[in-house]
């Protein structure tokens, strides 16, 4: 199906760069979501058992037999997602580029998004590799050490949540400032990043409960909190790559495309 530019859109796009734009490297950065998030529920949520997570109130002795008994596949899936967070790094490079298309190159929104992403992998990946180092040495270290590294890699990827707050927010702002008739990203995606954004405020309590719906495996401070991130990854994803296409055919349009 061929992709039309809508009229006076190119009016909207300021200060666009003198240079050829690689629409096919933002539009393969853009594949990277579903890369992330595929990897990341497969391997770390069903493989290695985050889905659902161990019980946050579990005793030591007892995280120590889950992580003897599913050594293998905890450290399958924890190596496997600490190289692939990298992705996540990856598609915030496009989502970057596809907002400059409306703040203008070098905006602030533009630089938080790519920033929060690229520091999201941070938590991310050393929290895949303290639950690969409980696995890899279970044999080696008691339960304690077993629990305080279980413990430490849940406190890390919840607590540093705002940091992917900042790039969420970023998103949603400049997108809904987006003047076409027909946005790059429909309102209904923005508002769930505003959804996704609120949710994460509730990991905060993780420290102070054990059970619950607040403690790390409960039902609002991973099934609401996690997954409403995890739905606004594809989506998101979804309409960055079609966004890719459009401003291609924008820029023809507007004589814009420089070879």
């Amino acid at each position: 199906m061929a992709t039309h530019a809508e009229p006076a859109t190119s009016a909207l796009t300021r200060d666009v760069s003198p240079y050829p734009a690689d629409y096919t490297s933002w539009k393969v950065m853009a594949w990277m979501g579903f890369a992330f998030i595929t990897a990341f529920f497969c391997l770390w949520g069903l493989l290695a058992r985050n889905i659902s997570p161990f019980p946050a109130w579990a005793e030591p002795q007892a995280v120590w037999d889950h992580y003897k008994n599913y050594r293998l596949p905890i450290m399958i899936g924890m190596s496997v997602c600490l190289t692939m967070t990298a992705c996540y790094m990856a598609w915030s490079a496009s989502i970057a580029k596809v907002m400059e298309r409306i703040e203008g190159p070098g905006g602030i929104w533009s630089r938080v998004e790519m920033m929060g992403g690229t520091i999201t992998c941070a938590p991310l990946m050393v929290a895949c590799a303290v639950w690969l180092t409980a696995a890899h040495e279970v044999h080696y270290i008691d339960a304690s050490t077993v629990h305080m590294l279980y413990w430490m890699g849940w406190l890390l990827i919840d607590l540093a949540y705002f940091v992917t707050s900042f790039q969420i927010a970023a998103v949603s702002v400049v997108f809904l400032r987006d003047k076409r008739e027909k946005k790059l990203v429909p309102a209904a995606v923005v508002w769930w990043g505003w959804v996704t954004f609120a949710s994460f405020f509730v990991v905060s309590a993780i420290p102070f409960v054990t059970t619950g719906p607040l403690a790390f495996n409960g039902v609002i401070s991973f099934w609401i909190a996690f997954f409403t991130w995890f739905f606004w990854i594809p989506s998101l994803s979804y309409y960055i790559i079609k966004a890719v296409d459009r401003i291609k055919a924008e820029d023809e349009a507007a004589g814009r495309v420089n070879a």
